[in-house]
């Protein structure tokens, strides 16, 4: 029995193999892509990435279901902590300029096997918040037809009560998926010319909710008659806290483009602090407007800024957030 036992000698080869490091190229800047990205291009790729789902629909669920109004609190910690996170990959990013976000920083910095875990998170990342978008994205272009495609789908195919999971299948949310990936096939420059077009018409959106919300606001809404500013106290807070935090994972799509941006020792860092502050700002404004809007308590999570609209009588501006969310 004690020759089939391994030796010393072969588990320390083994923990050499799972920890050995990737060693860099003299010139990192060598690479086979396309570096053509500015600082303007990784910015709105940012923006693109963390303005999505959570603006348009996080914003209504935390609000309703975890910290009423002040998930405006909520945010504002969560952005500061992914403001830490990000300080980490905007130095991981200007000094290892090539694709591979995270997997690629820690295979370089700490070892194979922790690069081959954090490798796995990353795609579950992607593939959690892909899925995310995809519903919001499907709400919001549902509830312009009155909800028709998700009555049609439940009453024909059918629905199904399972928890983590939608009650029908969403194939409008798989159509869009398979349509991204479609385009993000064409290369960097193709996409990143469709993320300025979508982004510009998404922040002029954001611009209307924000103008056309504090018009509409009503601070009665945040009074103890509608359960005040946060009926759910300090746990409600730090529990949205921790929701609002997934709204924010968008910016390492940054640092995972390192290696097609022009100048990325300048681009990546600066990129980064942009649209982590412009994401921050634009959630903590929407929350204020929306939870001014109308009571907390009566939010569609499904498609909070839209339904507000329509209920304060305004169904052409409902249909444009709709419009802007689909963006």
């Amino acid at each position: 029995m004690a020759r089939w036992l391994p030796r010393s000698t072969d588990l320390t080869r083994l923990c050499q193999k799972l920890n050995r490091v990737k060693t860099l190229e003299d010139d990192m800047m060598e690479t086979s892509f396309n570096r053509c990205l500015s600082t303007i291009d990784l910015t709105l790729l940012g923006i693109g990435g963390m303005v999505g789902s959570g603006l348009y629909v996080l914003t209504g669920t935390v609000a309703k279901e975890i910290a009423g109004p002040a998930v405006i609190v909520s945010f504002i910690i969560a952005g500061f902590a992914s403001l830490l996170a990000a300080l980490c990959y905007a130095e991981f990013g200007a000094r290892v300029p090539k694709t591979g976000s995270a997997y690629m920083f820690t295979y370089v910095s700490v070892g194979e096997i922790w690069a081959f875990l954090i490798g796995w998170n990353v795609l579950l990342e992607y593939m959690i918040g892909g899925a995310a978008v995809a519903r919001a994205w499907s709400g919001y272009l549902d509830s312009i037809f009155n909800h028709k495609i998700k009555n049609f789908t439940e009453t024909h195919v059918g629905a199904w009560q399972v928890p983590f999971l939608a009650r029908y299948p969403d194939f409008l949310a798989a159509a869009i998926l398979l349509v991204a990936t479609a385009f993000i096939s064409f290369g960097a420059k193709v996409s990143s010319w469709l993320n300025h077009v979508f982004s510009a018409i998404s922040m002029g959106v954001i611009l209307f909710i924000l103008i056309m919300g504090f018009v509409l606001a009503q601070p009665k809404n945040w009074s103890t008659q509608e359960g005040g500013f946060a009926p759910y106290g300090l746990s409600g807070i730090m529990a949205g806290t921790a929701t609002c935090f997934y709204a924010f994972v968008g910016f390492d799509v940054i640092a995972a483009s390192s290696e097609e941006a022009r100048n990325p020792q300048r681009a990546v860092p600066r990129a980064i602090a942009f649209s982590l502050g412009l994401a921050t700002g634009a959630y903590i404004l929407v929350s204020v407007v929306l939870t001014l809007m109308v009571p907390w308590h009566t939010l569609d999570p499904d498609s909070a800024l839209a339904d507000a609209f329509y209920r304060r009588g305004y169904a052409w501006a409902g249909f444009l957030v709709a419009a802007g969310s689909i963006c």
